[in-house]
């Protein structure tokens, strides 16, 4: 008999009183995802969850290890392995959709009930501490996959996997599957490797194992040897990556991020990130995460804060060294009932809250980041009206200065229509960026107005020299893409991230966007006049690109991060770089995909790139290729 035995990893936490029972997270037991499907395997992170350490060893699994039971929605459930901090344990394959709770007993005492997110499929790759998959070269006598052991282009690998959702011949939980007649998952299959489409010959269970599912991989053509992340969707779901090697005979792609750093915190589902000398501010939705990243080989988790002002609504955090003591200041929602909670980093370890200062009354509500040029802060705003059936009957953005100078936030102006396409707030505008030693600020958009969400993207060109009265300059729409959504330059390369497709109108079931990314490239050596390079469109589906972090300096290289696709909205983001050393013809590569990446950031000499997951914290050195 086989049982799995599962890789663990740790979570930091807040400090619990050493004889309490409880649950910090429940994960994929694969890929620590924050969902499972029914009958996938998942683990539970937390403190004092068993007495000791111990793992099945034979079938039917049992139902306690260590002195721990697990209980489902009151329903015993088998376990794989148990320990103080980690309990792996087999989902009911009878749970539906939507949310479950779980709680442990232990020494006669119950943890408070715990709630996770059940999909019907929740694919996740086993891999190992260096985000490698767990596979096997089949067509080269099932050897360990790695980089000193490929596999060759054509060839089949078997990756170990989770989460497969239904499956064509049942197994009752707790049991190994069957060799015959086998288990396949009945969802749709597909996979790539670094964004190029593989072939996938089977999904299902492992024979002779517990929850544990496999997925049989032919390696395509045109790749050269090299890892590449490899990405799983069944039934829809899509899993996060995990590093596949290959051998072949095409150019290998670039190395432009080489992982240096890891620390492991249970993080929220977005956050943004920003650094300040050696401490980092990773933040939330619930907290700001506070990092000392001296040591970029090894970050310390030093602390957190601002749970009782986020309260769940945190959004994009900035931070301001410009005023009279450095702050940070986070935009705080719900989106209709927003308002600044600013935070002084004069201990940077010990930040300290100044101020919540409410963004004012409709229509300067639905703020959509903050950027500073010296003490004024700049906002947009991005916003539609909605009737029967959800369809849009009209959309607004507006570009608003707020004066940081006394560290209280205080509204000075809106932007008045002056007579330019780029004056008008009659066009959503869902991000904004100064120009470094200018007065300018662009600000992504659409032509689509009104009912209409049909339009082309735009970059609209505002001079912000005298906050009392911020003019419109110009508007540039490009004809390929229907929205921008987030840029970012080196030197005089404006890259701008756009979609296919804009808000989803009538907004059923949602208001998501639909389509795929769409990459711009424009010269702005003038900068009040940029012009379009290129525009392309990719295959990459997603509902939108908001994060854009140039490599440089004048690499012409550019970190984007992906939010996931309409089709699967709690799914994961993708990192991925584009390099656009030819304007003409930028490239993508795609690099990682993974549960809560939304934001990054670089530090001050771009040699590291700082991007945080749900589960923690990663640090990048960036690697400029030779030209």
């Amino acid at each position: 008999m086989r049982i799995l035995t599962l890789l663990a990893i740790s979570l930091s936490s807040v400090s619990i009183a050493s004889a309490q029972t409880v649950i910090s997270a429940v994960t994929d037991a694969a890929s620590y995802a924050p969902r499972v499907a029914p009958g996938s395997l998942a683990s539970i992170f937390g403190s004092n969850l068993a007495s000791g350490t111990a793992q099945a060893t034979g079938f039917p699994l049992p139902s306690s290890l260590a002195g721990a039971t697990v209980f489902v929605n009151s329903s015993k459930v088998p376990l794989l392995y148990a320990s103080p901090t980690q309990i792996n344990f087999q989902v009911p394959s009878s749970l539906g959709a939507g949310t479950a709770n779980v709680y442990v007993t232990r020494g006669g005492g119950n943890s408070l009930p715990f709630t996770f997110a059940v999909t019907v499929s929740a694919p996740g790759i086993f891999q190992d501490t260096s985000n490698h998959a767990v596979a096997q070269n089949a067509s080269a006598g099932y050897t360990l996959n790695s980089s000193s052991d490929p596999a060759a282009t054509g060839s089949v690998v078997v990756v170990y996997m989770n989460g497969q959702g239904p499956v064509s011949n049942p197994v009752a939980d707790g049991s190994p599957a069957p060799d015959s007649p086998l288990a396949t998952a009945t969802g749709a299959w597909a996979a790539t490797l670094g964004g190029v489409a593989a072939t996938v010959q089977f999904v299902g269970l492992t024979p002779g194992f517990t929850g544990l599912a496999q997925a049989n991989i032919q390696i395509p053509s045109g790749l050269g040897t090299a890892d590449y992340p490899l990405v799983i969707s069944v039934g829809g779901y899509l899993s996060s990556s995990a590093m596949l090697s290959i051998s072949g005979s095409a150019t290998a792609p670039p190395t432009f991020l080489t992982s240096v750093g890891r620390l492991n915190f249970a993080n929220d589902p977005t956050s943004y990130v920003q650094i300040y000398g050696n401490t980092t501010y990773v933040c939330g939705t619930n907290r700001i995460q506070v990092i000392d990243t001296s040591d970029v080989t090894n970050p310390l988790y030093v602390g957190e804060f601002g749970d009782t002002d986020l309260n769940g609504n945190g959004g994009k955090c900035t931070l301001n060294t410009s005023t009279s003591q450095p702050i940070l200041v986070d935009i705080v929602g719900p989106a209709s009932a927003q308002f600044f909670a600013v935070y002084t980093v004069a201990n940077p370890t010990q930040p300290v809250k100044l101020v919540e200062q409410p963004t004012g009354n409709s229509p300067y509500d639905f703020l959509q980041e903050l950027n500073f040029i010296g003490t004024t802060g700049f906002t947009t705003t991005s916003w539609y009206t909605f009737g029967a059936n959800n369809a849009i009957t009209s959309q607004q953005g507006d570009v608003l200065a707020w004066d940081f100078a006394t560290l209280f936030p205080a509204l000075v102006s809106a932007m008045s229509y002056n007579g330019t396409p780029a004056s008008s707030n009659a066009y959503v505008r869902p991000n904004a960026l100064p120009i470094s030693t200018t007065n300018l600020l662009y600000a992504a958009s659409t032509t689509g107005s009104g009912a209409s969400t049909t339009g082309n993207a735009a970059l609209d060109v505002i001079n912000v020299s005298n906050i009392q009265s911020l003019q419109g300059v110009t508007r540039v729409s490009v004809a390929n893409s229907t929205i921008f959504l987030g840029f970012g330059y080196d030197n005089t390369l404006l890259m701008l991230a756009g979609n296919t497709a804009s808000f989803r109108n009538p907004g059923v079931p949602d208001f998501n966007i639909t389509g795929n990314l769409t990459i711009t490239t424009m010269d702005m050596i003038n900068v009040d006049s940029p012009y379009e390079i290129t525009t392309i469109q990719t295959n990459v589906s997603t509902m939108g690109t908001y994060s854009v972090q140039p490599l440089g300096p004048g690499s012409d290289l550019f970190a984007i991060i992906n939010n996931p696709p309409s089709t699967d909205v709690t799914g994961p983001g993708n990192l991925m770089i584009v390099d656009a050393s030819i304007p003409t013809a930028p490239v993508l590569y795609p690099f990682q995909t993974q549960f809560g990446i939304s934001g990054f950031a670089a530090t001050a000499s771009l040699q590291y790139l700082l991007v945080p997951d749900v589960n923690g914290l990663t640090i990048y050195q960036v690697s400029i290729p030779s030209s």
